[in-house]
């Protein structure tokens, strides 16, 4: 392909008579041998039989032509007499490098063809040179009428070897270092020199080598130095990002082990809202009020498929799917104490405002669903919210799910906002003041973990459970959610009706009504006493919020930009 540079240098070659069988060649010191060096200004003619890449290498002589020919008086002033010829070379399968003068056409065709009569395949490369060039300047282009033969270019296709134009100058002084390395070794410069470190036998002739480059150009220093450093870079930066995916990988890990093992409570921090799947609510505790008793196997399992049949009937689209399952399936919810409720105690269903009928003789009880934080309530209001929303209890904001309960997922995202949660307490608890931003975030991703419940909730709850238990008294009872579509409206007419009447109602109507509507209504009710929810998907809510630059430098370096 197209030369880079040319380098000449001075070679001891074994003599093959005399030589042993694994004596190979040497390089003569530069003190005592010939060197050159020409880095640019090298025409490239013929790129013929090399490959990208390659360089040329082979002992520089210059062909024998015909003695009768006329071009051998013509090259006469530009080549020696004693230059060196393919019989001033060693017996032996050297590959060769030919120099000559670009005289006539036909004195190139001879030299061209002298070259490949030469050592049939031995001839790598052939340098000529313009006998009217005395500068070091580059040769004309390929295209000039002085590279011209006659042929339309022909004479390019039939050698096998790539041909190269050096300056007129260069050339010369090749030619007369080739005259003097022709000779035996006491006659070249510094043979006196030589014979002590070489057999006096041996040949002391000059080696080229053409140094290709094989994209057709050298690239300058400059952007091979900016190839290095883009390099550079790209390494930092590739390594960069490795450590980063993988320090967020345990980060996420060791998240995913402190909520296994009950130290991280997702949706209680605001980081991400966990709902309850169908199975970990059939296992939590079905009770008849005031009586402590658990439900039978059949009535549980009607209240299950109650659930699930109003959900597939007609209840309003939830704001999620159930959560999936865990990764590591945790033990049941199991009450650590009875509960044995009083009309003292939670005489009403927080969600729905409807009291609780306790067990009697005249009265089978409401059937209430315990949390596992001990709250009690209609489980016609609260299965679907645990279900469908949220795996938090409406009053007292404590989860549901049992202890060890994880997602099956676990996001950067959710990593960072516990990172954060988790910074901000520290502030708090050793005296800082959080910032204003720290402030903002507090109030927007991380609920209230307060066990008791809000102030306002409680006045009403003591206001409300007062009002039921004196019209429990005279023999009513508060209905306030919404009225069923059976239920007529002559009902709320006032009329005069017996003490035995009022008491049968009442015990005929302990449990509220299941329908699809009343359900959504429950469910809302929880909704608005749970207050701000977390995130159901944190990726997707920061992706929402996140400019799109900060997305492509977080895909790449997670945890940046955010």
């Amino acid at each position: 392909m197209t030369a880079k540079s040319l380098s000449v240098l001075t070679l001891d070659l074994p003599n093959p008579e005399y030589a042993r069988s694994d004596q190979t060649y040497e390089k003569v010191n530069d003190t005592y041998g010939f060197h050159y060096y020409l880095n640019s200004n090298i025409r490239t003619l013929s790129t013929n039989g090399i490959s990208a890449g390659h360089d040329l290498n082979g002992l520089l002589y210059t062909p024998d032509l015909d003695p009768t020919s006329t071009c051998v008086n013509a090259s006469a002033p530009y080549v020696p007499a004693n230059v060196t010829r393919l019989d001033n070379l060693p017996d032996t399968d050297y590959d060769l490098v030919a120099i000559a003068p670009w005289l006539s056409p036909q004195c190139v065709q001879e030299y061209l063809h002298a070259a490949r009569q030469d050592a049939t395949g031995l001839v790598r490369g052939f340098m000529f040179f313009l006998p009217s060039d005395n500068g070091t300047d580059v040769p004309p282009q390929v295209n000039d009428p002085a590279w011209g033969l006659g042929d339309g270019g022909s004479w390019k296709r039939e050698n096998d070897y790539p041909v190269y134009a050096i300056p007129g100058a260069t050339a010369a002084m090749l030619m007369e270092a080739s005259s003097l390395y022709s000779v035996n070794m006491t006659d070249v410069p510094f043979g006196s020199v030589l014979t002590e470190y070489y057999d006096s036998r041996d040949y002391i002739r000059l080696y080229a080598n053409i140094d290709t480059a094989g994209n057709g150009s050298a690239l300058p220093s400059l952007w091979v130095f900016l190839l290095v450093v883009l390099g550079i870079l790209l390494g930092i930066i590739g390594s960069t990002s490795l450590l980063m995916h993988w320090l967020q990988r345990r980060r996420r890990t060791v998240l995913r082990r402190r909520v296994i093992r009950g130290e991280v409570d997702l949706e209680a921090l605001g980081i991400k809202r966990l709902t309850v799947p169908q199975e970990i609510l059939n296992g939590m505790p079905l009770y008849t009020y005031g009586s402590g008793a658990p439900v039978s196997a059949t009535t549980a399992a009607a209240v299950a498929n109650d659930t699930t049949a109003a959900a597939k009937l007609g209840s309003a689209p939830s704001s999620r799917a159930s959560s999936p399952g865990p990764t590591v399936r945790p033990a049941p919810a199991v009450r650590s104490t009875s509960y044995r409720p009083t009309a003292l105690q939670q005489p009403t269903c927080a969600i729905c405002l409807d009291d609780f009928v306790p067990a009697s003789e005249d009265s089978e009880g409401t059937i209430v669903r315990e949390l596992p934080c001990h709250h009690i309530f209609h489980p016609e209001c609260v299965d679907t919210f645990l279900r469908d929303n949220s795996s938090l209890c409406p009053m007292c904001k404590k989860t549901a799910l049992p202890r060890g309960y994880c997602p099956r997922t676990v996001t950067n995202a959710m990593v960072r906002r516990e990172r954060m949660v988790r910074r901000i307490r520290d502030r708090v608890t050793v005296g800082v003041s959080p910032t204003p931003a720290e402030l903002a975030i507090l109030r927007t991703e991380v609920h209230e973990h307060d066990p008791a419940p809000p102030e306002s909730l409680a006045s009403r709850l003591r206001t409300r459970t007062s009002s039921g238990i004196s019209q429990m008294r005279s023999g009513r009872r508060i209905a306030s959610a919404p009225l069923g579509s059976s239920q007529q409206m002559t009902d709320m007419r006032p009329r005069h009706v017996s003490d035995s009447t009022a008491t049968a109602a009442q015990t005929a109507r302990v449990q509220p009504p299941s329908t699809p509507g009343r359900r959504e209504w429950a469910r809302q009710r929880a909704i608005a006493m749970l207050g701000r929810q977390a995130p159901v998907d944190p990726e997707a809510e920061d992706a929402r919020t996140t400019p799109r630059w900060r997305k492509v430098v977080g895909s790449v370096f997670p945890g940046v930009g955010r």
